[in-house]
């Protein structure tokens, strides 16, 4: 994996891509979602190799400016390393050796309440975090090359039991838990062990179109970056309700008087057809499809 100079914001070509594409599967493969209140905290076996050569990756969701995501330290000595959302960015901090720590936030926010995909890598002196495929590298100027790694790997908080004299940042404690989901965590490719919880929720997130339909007038609900929107069957205007705005066309397959004969409409099966309405742009067409016809059908005569 190619990384920049220190400090410096990289976009990898190719990786970005498959990022972008698997951001949309995060979600759906279950996440833990942490509600930011006071004792929350989730405990996973050590990254151990996080003290020389190793990566991390999850995914996340978040609509906080702050709160604490990742830390794992020497057991109070030394070495520590935290990864936290600070003024709607990821911002990371590491040490070796006791030497003045190394910092760098990420370019993009993402506090937005969209999926983004992180990448913790790390190489000795130095530590790669990539967001969304835009990376930045920091390093340390230490005489040792390798982080001690006696702690746990601790999420979204630390927990109370854990005394501040073990914990070598003296100020982690006291951040503000993360708030937001976290999604396939994985070390080095492989889920780490869960030890431990505390104030948290498992599971797939539900939809915002679970339970009954939002949508009046037997409107379709859509998910659009996290939240639901209405299309109406009979319209294709996701910006309307069903209905509104004009009168109710008859029941699909009744015919219509057009010039003394009938016609009827067919609504193609498309699901898109459903989204596509009057003022988005042509839209995709199919063989036998007019334009004329509002329905987006195609016209039997």
């Amino acid at each position: 994996m190619a990384v920049g100079k220190a400090g410096e914001a990289t976009l990898l070509p190719g990786l970005s891509i498959l990022l972008g594409l698997a951001w949309g599967l995060a979600g759906l493969s279950g996440a833990l979602e942490f509600g930011g209140g006071a004792g929350q905290w989730a405990r996973y076996s050590r990254w151990t190799a996080a003290g020389s050569q190793g990566e991390l990756s999850f995914s996340l969701r978040t609509n906080a400016s702050r709160g604490l995501l990742l830390y794992l330290d020497d057991g109070g000595y030394c070495d520590f390393l935290e990864l936290m959302v600070a003024e709607g960015r990821l911002r990371l901090r590491f040490t070796i050796f006791c030497v003045e720590p190394a910092s760098l936030r990420s370019e993009a926010r993402v506090d937005d309440n969209r999926w983004h995909m992180v990448l913790l890598t790390r190489n000795y002196r130095e530590t790669t975090l990539a967001v969304d495929g835009e990376t930045r590298t920091a390093a340390v100027r230490s005489k040792r090359r390798d982080m001690t790694v006696a702690s746990d790997l601790f999420v979204g908080g630390i927990p109370p039991d854990v005394r501040l004299s073990s914990l070598t940042s003296s100020t982690v404690k006291y951040e503000v838990p993360f708030r937001g989901l976290v999604a396939n965590l994985k070390v080095g490719g492989t889920p780490p062990a869960l030890l431990g919880s505390q104030g948290l929720r498992s599971g797939q997130p539900e939809s915002p179109c679970s339970g009954p339909n939002p949508c009046p007038d037997g409107g379709v609900c859509v998910v659009r970056d996290g939240k639901a929107v209405c299309g109406c069957s009979d319209s294709g205007d996701p910006a309307r309700p069903c209905g509104q705005g004009r009168h109710t066309p008859p029941r699909l397959g009744a015919p219509r008087s057009r010039g003394g004969g009938f016609r009827c409409c067919v609504v193609p099966q498309q699901p898109w057809a459903l989204l596509w309405g009057p003022g988005m742009g042509a839209g995709p067409e199919t063989p036998g499809e007019s334009r004329n016809n509002p329905e987006g059908g195609r016209n039997v005569e």
